[in-house]
């Protein structure tokens, strides 16, 4: 297993708590939150796919430089996806679900 940078030790479900969207929330938060949590998923499942391939060597086999590289890259491709909204669909679900939770 690599070691990640320091950043990333936090526990997934402190990070998305801190932006979930509480009870009378707007859909603009609710679309936020879910965009985030499906963000971090879809980093790690790149990180969990990744750790099925063998190193190439092109970076070094292991070491800080590979895992803080790979950090990064799954990060930027995440973000990129987010943003230009083609992720797996998963943030517009759980926002329609949580959009329908606060009308109630």
């Amino acid at each position: 297993m690599s070691a990640l940078p320091a950043m990333t030790q936090a526990a997934p479900q402190d990070l998305v708590a801190q932006s979930l969207p509480g009870a009378g929330a707007n859909k603009e938060a609710n679309a936020k939150a879910a965009q985030q949590f499906e963000g971090m998923l879809m980093a790690f499942v790149f990180q969990q796919m990744r750790q099925t391939v063998q190193p190439s060597g092109l970076f070094g086999d292991q070491g800080a430089a590979r895992s803080t590289y790979e950090y990064l890259l799954d990060q930027a491709v995440t973000s990129n996806a987010m943003k230009a909204g083609k992720g797996w669909g998963l943030s517009q679900k759980l926002a329609a679900k949580w959009d329908a939770q606060t009308v109630k």
